[in-house]
């Protein structure tokens, strides 16, 4: 019996030992990390507003992904003004609802089926409710499926349906945002699946069942393909032994700073170790991995004074002109906003949720 009551005290203080050492590691970790989000938060919130005064146009990088930011942001107990929130769907949803009829057409959406994806993320991240809106965006995908757009000129005729492949694409390419046909229909698809309206159910599946074809014999060729097709496995169902090798392939292929690149011949990149941290983390890979704090220590390290992550752009073809936004980096800041935003919801994974207190 006294041994026993010995071992158990035993136990009980390594135990306590133990919480104890997590606690005090926690202390030193999360102060760095909630401090670099907190910077990171503003800057993106900033960005967003900035952007609805100096253009109209919904923006994958200056609403999407701040609203993303925002809202995991909220999940480890950052308030999240819903007033600027509703105003960045409100931006996306106006932007589709003034091409309804084009998109009922199958007309061309700049950016293509990229944009409707990224569009379909941001109403969704507000909880928006199926609408006529989010219906003629459904249409307008299903036309475009196996093609950037139904017409280049007025006498191109596009190939007949059953002739396409079973992806979708941007209408441009602009990387690493618009770099993966992966990318481009594993957002399709999510956003096909929530808003499609019962009578498109029937033309949903069918286009699904041919985009699951097309994924399954896909190559992946980078950093973008291999996280989106992580993504896709994840919200679209798969087989957990290749969600397991996926991530084993993204883990493989982490640089010696800590960080990812874009393509094998590209350096390490805020844009690409935020979002690598992001999906890792939301789709079951460990905290505690050792590859995901070398990943938290290069964000940590290098995060601008002001907040700000750069990526730098490098995409010849500038299919949105630049123009000052007020936004750090000059003319890598449309780039810079969406690193930024994906590191702070990257960074945020690694925070134990609780509820949002105080302005």
């Amino acid at each position: 019996m006294f041994r026993l009551k010995t071992r158990t005290l035993y136990v009980l203080i390594a135990a306590l030992l133990l919480v104890r050492h997590v606690e005090l590691h926690a202390a030193e970790i999360n102060p760095s990390v909630e401090s670099a989000m907190r910077r990171g938060l503003a800057r993106v919130k900033q960005a967003a507003s900035d952007w609805q005064e100096n253009q109209t146009c919904f923006s994958c990088h200056h609403q999407t992904l701040p609203m993303l930011a925002a809202l995991e942001a909220e999940r480890v107990g950052f308030p999240v003004d819903k007033v600027w929130l509703k105003s960045q769907a409100d931006t996306a949803h106006k932007y589709f609802e003034e091409r309804i009829g084009n998109m009922d057409e199958g007309e061309h959406i700049p950016g293509g089926a990229a944009t409707t994806g990224f569009g379909f993320w941001a109403m969704s991240l507000d909880r928006r409710p199926p609408d006529k809106t989010t219906t003629a965006m459904v249409t307008y995908l299903i036309q475009i499926q196996g093609v950037s757009r139904l017409r280049a000129g007025k006498d191109d005729s596009p190939p007949p349906p059953e002739a396409r492949s079973g992806h979708w694409q941007a209408s441009c390419r602009r990387a690493p945002m618009q770099a993966s046909l992966i990318g481009d229909t594993v957002l399709v698809l999510i956003g096909l699946e929530k808003y499609a309206t019962p009578e498109q159910r029937p033309r949903v599946s069918e286009a699904r069942t041919k985009a699951e074809q097309w994924l399954a014999k896909a190559p992946v060729r980078d950093q973008q393909d291999r996280l989106w097709r992580l993504w896709g496995l994840h919200y679209l169902g798969g087989a957990e032994s290749l969600k397991e090798s996926t991530i084993a392939a993204i883990f493989a292929v982490q640089r010696d700073d800590g960080g990812w690149g874009e393509t094998k011949d590209r350096a390490s990149d805020a844009y690409s170790t935020g979002q690598t941290l992001f999906m890792l983390l939301k789709t079951g890979a460990p905290a505690d991995h050792p590859a995901i704090i070398r990943a938290r220590d290069y964000l940590l390290k290098s995060q601008h004074a002001d907040g700000s992550w750069l990526a730098e752009s490098h995409v010849k073809f500038k299919a949105q002109p630049y123009f000052e936004n007020g936004d750090p980096h000059g003319e890598h800041q449309f780039l810079s906003t969406a690193a930024t935003a994906w590191a702070t919801a990257g960074l945020a994974q690694l925070l134990i949720p609780k509820p949002a207190v105080g302005p």
